[in-house]
């Protein structure tokens, strides 16, 4: 991707949430719900 597009990306990404803060959040609850994710196919593997 190129710089322009990348910009665009994250002013679009920062629009639909409303604020930074919106964007973080969003981040951290998907990032929370991969870990959780690993965690139970690591439980259903290691058993």
């Amino acid at each position: 991707m190129t710089r322009a597009a990348l910009i665009i990306c994250a002013v679009l990404a920062l629009a639909s949430c409303g604020t930074t803060r919106g964007v973080l959040d969003g981040t951290g609850t998907v990032l929370e719900g991969v870990a959780m994710d690993l965690r139970s196919a690591g439980n259903m593997f290691g058993r």
